[in-house]
């Protein structure tokens, strides 16, 4: 099963810094939302050859990952585990 990342927008983080809310939607109806601070998700951008944060949607969730292994995070769940129920979007 993989993801698709449905919205990407940006929002105030909590040090008043921007930072990119991304919508991820699973094959089953699922989604998640991740956040990224404005330096980690240029390295997604320029890796993904993104000019803009709405050319994000639809791409494949995999494109953030430069963005969160910049943050040395590994992401909570894959394409291959989906959140349990499709209203869950924690």
């Amino acid at each position: 099963m993989s993801a698709t990342i449905s919205r990407a927008t940006v929002v105030g983080g909590h040090d008043g810094r921007a930072e990119i809310e991304i919508e991820l939607t699973y094959d089953n109806g699922g989604v998640s939302t991740i956040a990224l601070d404005e330096d980690a998700c240029t390295v997604s951008l320029d890796a993904a050859g993104v000019g803009s944060i709405e050319e994000l949607v639809g791409r494949a969730w995999t494109v953030v990952l430069p963005a969160l292994e910049r943050r040395g995070e590994q992401p909570l769940r894959t394409p291959s585990s989906p959140p349990p129920f499709p209203s869950d979007s924690r």
